[in-house]
């Protein structure tokens, strides 16, 4: 039932007097939830199932065509004062039953009675299936033929056997897609691009037609029908569908719940396969199409498919697996029950919960499937207009009308027309104005807390790299990583025996051009002075080979610590000339420089300067007092550290084709503070943190609209 049962309802006067019953030979199955009896009632047809409960399956049986309905529904409230269906439950039943050809009568008032309460049926149903719009579904065509004569075919996939087949397969895909996953992430960069668009379509179509038969060959199996398949227009774009609602008559839950999962194990499965030709296979059309399937058999099942709070699959898996039939409906039946109780104090509607747990489960998940409605309709929004601005903007508007002024309008006739309310009106609408107000001043008047988070790093005022200034093997570590030193403190020592080796020949040869030039002036031979240019050059590469060996002991030129955590593992291996060695920093200053996007700039230069703390990566425990913070009022692209960037760890973007990875794909501002660290924390120069600056107090509603307008601003130029 997808209405609430109320105890009076404004139709009952047409069906009152009506003399019906139903016809013979329709099939009521008994479904156990819960421990309670449901029975389910199936027109002659197949096409029209009614879930109903053991009081209403009362209420039916007490008509005879010598009995009007108004004997029945009071037989059935002595009987059953407790549970009996109220006159709307009873009236929505009857228009049902009437529409499926289940009620049968001699009179043909009674018929244009019940004719005139389907008409009202009909058209509420007509304003909600318009009210879904942008999820209308078109039936083209009844497979059921079709499946009966090859069903045989796939009766292998429910078998052990066949699962075991889904499983080794599903896990084939996955491993393959771990081995090819960077390839895999490439090409999905181009995935929305407008050459690949026609191919992720037809992909849809293709996976989504797999999907629905999946679901039909399940249902037709044991031995449910398949009367429709057709177009489902999901957010206008049309997709294919079909009815298996005749698994709602399986007794055996299980079955029930593989008629709701076939669909989705058919597309995994597919993916699987996609996955595998598409890694063995060289690029062409097939390669292309093959990813496509992988992507749109594999993201949409996760993200929509088994998801619960959407009505899809997963609700429908949901519902059978918590035995808790049409979920989002008692849902909100619950939330209007309780609203009617607590908030306006009138006679509520029935409570659909049967026990406290229950109700709770109801509550949230009505809660959880509006967080989640609200996030997907932006998701949606988002997705459209960055492709196709109009169009996004039209959506919009219906997005607001739906989901806005149209409940907006519902409640406020409830509240100025609901015969519920007539004596407590004026006091359900100043508590209902009261809760609107007081929901519109927590978000647009009341300020709250206000603050963003930015990566940077640890400067030191005082640094100083360490290189090799020659290049040799790391022969002796002569002073501990983290120990203070002094300027001219020895720090490391390298050996390089090519360098003595080179400097013992040349010692040798300066020797013997020595000992050259004086027999050349004792024998007053011409050319000596090209001998002693050639003993000058001589005694300067001596002395730089000098130089170079004197330089082997690496040396601070600073005062402050020696930070050389990796260097142990470089004992013994040879370093080239400018190798970085460690570093020696100050430890009486330390700047924390912090990057600014765009979009958060603004709130910086606003106002007076943010107070800010820091907490360093890896010791994240411990946090950092930010004073003095300075914002420095121009744009740059080179960031402070290339720690920063994505490729060294950080989330700024970066120009990968540059090599230091110190370029951001974008402009960004820049804030410099001061740290004062506590003596529990030791920083180092370059060190990553997370800084968060509190702004002054802004009310929720106006973070949101401001966080908004950055969005727009970013995407769309706005």
């Amino acid at each position: 039932m997808s209405r609430g049962p109320g105890v009076f309802d404004e139709s009952w006067h047409r069906v009152r007097s009506c003399q019906v019953r139903l016809l013979p030979g329709i099939q009521l199955v008994r479904q156990r939830y819960r421990g309670q009896d449901w029975y389910v009632v199936r027109d002659r047809m197949g096409h029209r199932f009614f879930r109903i409960r053991p009081a209403a399956y009362d209420f039916l049986s007490f008509l005879q065509t010598e009995v009007d309905v108004e004997a029945a529904w009071e037989r059935s409230l002595r009987v059953n004062p407790e549970s009996s269906p109220g006159q709307g439950e009873a009236v929505q039943l009857l228009s049902q039953l009437y529409q499926a050809g289940l009620l049968r009568s001699d009179k043909a008032s009674n018929v244009q009675s019940l004719a005139e309460v389907h008409q009202e049926e009909r058209s509420k149903e007509r304003k909600q299936q318009w009210s879904s719009l942008l999820f209308l579904r078109i039936p083209l065509w009844n497979p059921d033929p079709f499946l009966r004569r090859t069903v045989w075919l796939f009766r292998g996939c429910f078998t052990r056997l066949g699962m075991l087949l889904w499983v080794i397969t599903l896990g084939w895909g996955i491993l393959t897609l771990g081995k090819n996953w960077g390839q895999f992430q490439d090409v999905a960069r181009s995935i929305l691009g407008w050459a690949n668009l026609p191919w992720l379509y037809l992909s849809l179509i293709l996976t989504k037609a797999l999907h629905e038969f999946g679901h039909a060959y399940a249902c037709r199996r044991y031995g449910g029908e398949v009367p429709r398949m057709g177009i489902m227009l999901l957010i206008f774009n049309p997709l294919p569908y079909m009815d298996a609602s005749s698994s709602y008559a399986f007794q055996e839950k299980h079955r029930r719940v593989i008629v709701g999962v076939a669909g989705m194990m058919t597309e995994l499965f597919i993916a699987a396969l996609a996955i595998v030709f598409w890694a063995n296979s060289g690029d062409g059309i097939a390669n292309r199409v093959a990813y496509n399937v992988a992507i749109t058999a594999s993201v949409s099942t996760l993200l929509f498919n088994l998801n619960p709070l959407l009505r899809f699959d997963g609700y429908h898996i949901l519902c059978d697996i918590l035995e808790t039939p049409n979920l989002q409906s008692r849902s909100q039946r619950t939330v209007v029950h309780w609203l009617e109780k607590y908030l306006f104090r009138v006679p509520p509607s029935p409570m659909p919960a049967e026990t406290r747990g229950e109700a709770g489960l109801f509550g949230a998940y009505f809660i959880c499937s509006w967080i989640y409605r609200i996030f997907l309709m932006a998701g949606i929004l988002l997705f459209v207009s960055k492709q196709f601005l109009i169009l996004g903007v039209l959506l919009s508007l219906v997005f607001a009308v739906m989901w806005g002024l149209v409940p907006l309008y519902k409640w406020g006739k409830y509240l100025f027309t609901s015969p519920k309310l007539m004596n407590r009106r004026l006091r359900s609408i100043l508590v209902a104005s009261a809760l609107l107000g007081g929901v519109g001043s927590l978000l647009f008047l009341v300020p709250i807390p206000y603050h963003f988070r930015s990566g940077g790093v640890v400067r030191c005022e005082v640094f100083e790299n360490v290189y090799a200034t020659s290049g040799g093997t790391v022969a002796q570590i002569l002073v501990s990583s983290g120990t203070m030193v002094e300027p001219g403190m020895p720090l490391v020592r390298l050996e390089n025996l090519e360098l003595l080796e080179e400097q013992r020949l040349l010692l040798i040869e300066q020797e013997r051009t020595e000992l050259r030039i004086q027999r050349e002036r004792a024998e007053q031979a011409t050319g000596v002075e090209a001998v002693e240019a050639y003993l000058i050059a001589l005694g300067k590469r001596l002395d730089d080979m000098e130089w170079q060996l004197e330089s082997l002991v690496v040396k601070a030129k600073s005062a402050g610590r020696w930070i050389a955590p990796d260097l142990e593992e470089k004992r013994g291996v040879r370093v080239p000339r400018g190798f970085s060695l460690g570093h020696v920093q100050g430890e009486d200053s330390y700047k924390f420089s912090a990057v600014i996007s765009q979009r958060d700039v603004d709130r910086v230069f606003a106002g007076d300067s943010p107070r800010g703390n820091v907490r360093l990566h890896g010791q994240a425990g411990s946090e950092i007092t930010l004073s003095q913070v300075d914002a420095i009022p121009a744009e740059q692209s080179a960031l402070p550290s290339a720690a920063l960037g994505v490729l060294g760890g950080g989330s700024v973007g970066v120009d990968s084709t540059e090599a230091s990875g110190e370029r951001s794909t974008e402009p960004f501002f820049e804030l410099r503070g001061s740290l004062n660290l506590p003596e529990v924390v030791k920083a180092e120069h370059g060190q990553r943190g997370t800084a968060r600056f509190d702004l002054p107090p802004k009310p929720l509603g106006m973070q949101w609209l401001h966080r908004l307008r950055q969005l727009l601003q970013k995407e769309y130029q706005l």
